[in-house]
């Protein structure tokens, strides 16, 4: 291998090296408190193991020659939280909650969960309880969930918890805490003021929001704009006829009422599908009783249908009947001719001054009403029917 590759082999190397050192910081994980209540610290991390003495992270003296990590000096019980979210890569379970100093049991840790974070980063609790851990090899676990309790187990003088912090699994422990006597970057969120334990508050990873009432997208608020469809009425009814879907929204880590959907409901005559099993107005409506809109449309274009015909049909018997009366009026014409040839003549002896006078008086009797021209008309009317008969029974061979 040439120098000038070595040179450029080089390089890369350390470039990428800065690259992943970067990418390392900006997403490092940092931790809560690893317990609910908030005590003083009783001892630092020893920032000056070498030199025979000790000094913690805001160079004061704090700690314990040698110490490689912090505790908190907490009552035997009580409960011991995850700082971050991780996977459980290590526990022991099985050494006496009363242990001492040098005690060799769980490698001087006594009980105690180790988890790895995202960042690669370890953390390990120490001195806990006997069987109270709650958690095994390989789960997975949430910053702020309950891993066991503590106690004195293993190399300890006390009931206490011992919190160690490494940046990788081939790193050495380092401080949790940051400050002008350490170069370590510190692990805790916020880590609080000399010499008090840090802050309860886990560090925000941005994700998706769900409904667990957490601030999931590092946005400052809980379960903020999360909402979905819901229904609860019976399978298969959504969506069909009056029912609808309505929208519940999370609040503090449950999903609230379904608002706005529309429920089945008793069938009434209003031309809907009030129940939604795909019926309309059955059993509410005497002549649509479970007709279908589909089936009720067909009904009335048949109906329609049905009239037209009738409409046509009625059109055919007018123009027939228009014709029989043609027909008619022209028998009646030929008829009123027949009437024309019909001559009325009168009696000569009817004269409207004649007297009838008895034989043998020679006075002058009173006049005869007189005949007026209704008894004329009955006469020719007569005449004309008199008429109009012979000559239909003469057209149907019969005698006149």
């Amino acid at each position: 291998m040439t120098r000038r590759t070595i040179a450029v082999s080089s390089a890369f190397s350390l470039a990428l090296a800065v690259l992943t050192v970067g990418s390392t910081a900006r997403a490092q994980v940092r931790h809560r408190r690893p317990m609910g209540p908030a005590p003083t610290v009783n001892y630092h991390f020893d920032n000056n193991a070498a030199s025979g003495s000790c000094r913690d992270y805001n160079c004061g003296g704090r700690c314990y020659d040698g110490h490689s990590g912090t505790d908190f000096g907490i009552a035997t019980g009580t409960e011991v939280l995850a700082g971050a979210d991780g996977t459980v890569i290590a526990t022991n379970n099985g050494c006496a909650n009363t242990g001492y100093v040098g005690n060799p049991c769980g490698g001087r840790c006594g009980n105690y969960v180790q988890l790895q974070h995202s960042d690669g980063s370890r953390s390990i609790y120490c001195h806990m309880q006997l069987n109270s851990l709650r958690v095994s090899n390989g789960q997975r676990v949430r910053c702020g969930q309950v891993i066991g309790r503590s106690a004195s187990s293993g190399s300890s003088s006390g009931p206490h918890l011992h919190f160690g912090w490494r940046r990788s699994a081939s790193a050495a422990s380092q401080d949790s805490y940051r400050g002008r006597c350490t170069s370590a970057p510190g692990a805790w969120v916020d880590q609080n003021s000399y010499p008090q334990s840090p802050a309860a508050t886990c560090q925000c990873v941005p994700s998706g929001e769900t409904c667990n009432n957490r601030d999931d997208d590092c946005d400052g608020r809980i379960d903020d704009g999360l909402s979905r469809d819901c229904y609860t009425g019976p399978a298969g009814t959504a969506g069909r006829g009056a029912c609808r879907r309505g929208t519940e929204t999370c609040g503090a880590g449950r999903w609230g009422a379904c608002a706005g959907q529309v429920l089945p409901r008793a069938e009434t005559c209003n031309r809907i599908d009030d129940d939604c099993d795909g019926m309309v107005d059955e059993g509410a409506c005497v002549m649509d009783a479970g007709v279908t809109d589909a089936g009720r449309d067909a009904g009335r274009d048949a109906n329609a249908q049905d009239a037209s015909e009738e409409d046509a049909s009625e059109g055919d018997a007018s123009e027939s009947d228009a014709s029989e009366g043609d027909a008619n009026v022209g028998d009646a014409s030929e008829e009123d001719a027949e009437f024309d040839d019909v001559t009325i003549e009168e009696d000569a002896d009817v004269s409207p001054d004649r007297v009838d006078v008895p034989s043998g008086c020679g006075c002058r009797t009173p006049a005869a009403p007189v005949r007026g021209r209704s008894t004329a008309l009955i006469a020719i009317m007569s005449a004309a029917t008199a008429l109009a008969t012979k000559r239909t029974r003469k057209a149907l061979g019969g005698r006149g």
